[in-house]
């Protein structure tokens, strides 16, 4: 498991630096300064449940919208050998922002529960798959709709990294 982190930056960030550049800006969660950065609304970690909701908002059959991958594995591709950085330029933080706004993330959740059960017991998780762990999944995607709607609100982009 890994930790997931985005983080808000100006819009033209995007255009005036590589996505190694802006992927040196995303904090971890351990770095100096993290803790003013998430209390800001300008940075968002998650630890065990990023794979969990990227399946919920994925593998769902509900949603053929593209924008479903936007605020997991959405942007810009990194280049081979980079560190994975996902640069998310402003109008795709508000379609991101549009298409989590409308999901009902909970019902997501549910339908999903037989293969989120079997991934975590895939990806070794300590506990199975319980009801606890369904609202932690509903409880972060419900933080990370709202981290989109400030983002996309400002007109900003959002970098994700995911780093162990």
């Amino acid at each position: 498991m890994s930790d997931h982190v985005w983080r808000r930056l100006p819009g033209q960030a995007v255009n005036t630096s590589s996505p190694t550049e802006l992927g040196a800006l995303v904090p971890s969660r351990y770095d100096a300064g993290f803790a003013e950065l998430t209390a800001a609304g300008l940075a968002l970690a998650v630890r065990r449940t990023a794979r969990l909701m990227a399946l919920a908002l994925t593998e769902n059959g509900l949603h053929p919208d593209p924008a479903a991958r936007l605020p997991l594995h959405g942007g810009a591709p990194r280049p081979a050998g980079e560190p994975e950085v996902h640069v998310l330029r402003p109008e795709q933080v508000a379609a991101a922002s549009v298409f989590l706004r409308g999901s009902a993330l909970g019902e997501l959740v549910r339908q999903q529960e037989s293969l989120l059960a079997r991934t975590v017991v895939a990806l070794g998780y300590v506990t199975p798959w319980s009801e606890a762990l369904a609202a932690e999944v509903v409880a972060d995607l419900r933080e990370l709709r709202d981290f989109f709607a400030d983002a996309a609100a400002a007109g900003d982009a959002v970098v994700m990294r995911s780093a162990l």
